[in-house]
């Protein structure tokens, strides 16, 4: 009977994990970070579509695992049956996760669209670009007056001649940064700040990643790769302060840039900041005095 203890503590294991993913389910902010881009409700209703399906099955077969473990504990005396399996049985575990496969497929394509097709990309507000290289993300940002001559004109995914040309020749007013992604919000959810940027790598593949944007993007070496996120939901989380901007303290964690591909021994340094500034007028002043420091200190 003692054997059958095993089976009671996988049991209450089990328990309590089912009974800490339903209570996180109503927890704001256990699963995934606060959402500031408009298309995060899609991106978050697939990740708790998926979720659920794999809590379901997830539970299902360490239930019956642990079912078996109590009902077929050890008798002395008893011989074991064997089986060479059950070919509908097989039918049906490969039919059923082929279903859901295919749901899920059609479930997410148009969020998947709206993300990732350039087609469907709103025109932009901002353009900069951003170049991964083992371990750290080098950000090049235009001058408000470049930025304005690339973005008239516009429309969806017909880049402008300007945007082209400063996309593939670097410009001498461009400002450089290291790690710091810098934009700004309109505080109107409809008419939020679109922002878009070019994506490359210089070595291996990484994979850019704004948890607070629900934007997750690969990086792949040879490649230019255009990608658009806005901050509809997001108030700023950076103010000025002295002749620095800094992140408000409260907000540190809505600011995360992360490299979600492991690319190499210096993988887990590969983090950089997002500044969002709490309009335009504030970003231009941070853009104008970090071009003017740049410049002061080049040789």
């Amino acid at each position: 009977m003692h054997q059958k203890y095993w089976a009671v503590l996988f049991g209450v294991v089990l328990t309590a994990s089912a009974g800490l993913w339903i209570v996180a389910s109503f927890v704001p902010n256990w699963w995934l970070p606060p959402n500031f881009s408009s298309y995060g409700p899609d991106v978050d209703h697939l990740f708790n579509l998926i979720t659920a399906f794999t809590a379901f099955f997830f539970f299902l077969t360490e239930g019956i695992f642990v079912y078996a473990m109590w009902k077929y504990v050890a008798r002395p005396g008893a011989k074991s049956t064997y089986t060479h399996g059950s070919h509908k049985l097989e039918l049906l575990w490969t039919i059923v996760p082929a279903l859901i496969l295919l749901f899920i497929a059609f479930a997410q394509v148009n969020a998947w669209g709206h993300i990732k097709y350039v087609s469907r990309m709103p025109p932009p507000d901002q353009v900069f670009e951003v170049t991964a290289r083992q371990f750290e993300w080098r950000v090049r940002y235009p001058m408000m007056e470049q930025t304005q001559a690339m973005i008239n004109g516009w429309k969806e995914s017909q880049e402008t001649e300007a945007a082209t040309e400063w996309q593939r020749t670097p410009h001498a007013d461009d400002l450089h940064l290291v790690n710091e992604i810098h934009t700004w919000t309109t505080g109107d959810p409809n008419n939020p700040t679109h922002v878009r940027f070019y994506l490359k790598s210089r070595d291996v593949i990484h994979s850019f990643f704004l948890p607070n944007m629900r934007i997750k993007q690969d990086a792949l070496p040879g490649k230019v790769i255009p990608v658009w996120f806005d901050t509809a939901f997001s108030k700023g989380n950076c103010h000025k302060k002295g002749d620095t901007w800094v992140i408000d303290p409260d907000k540190v964690s809505e600011s995360e840039l992360a490299c979600a591909e492991l690319c190499g021994w210096g993988h887990y340094k590969m983090r950089g900041i997002v500044y969002v500034h709490e309009n335009k007028t504030d970003y231009e002043d941070w853009l104008n005095h970090a071009s003017r420091e740049e410049h002061r200190t080049k040789p």
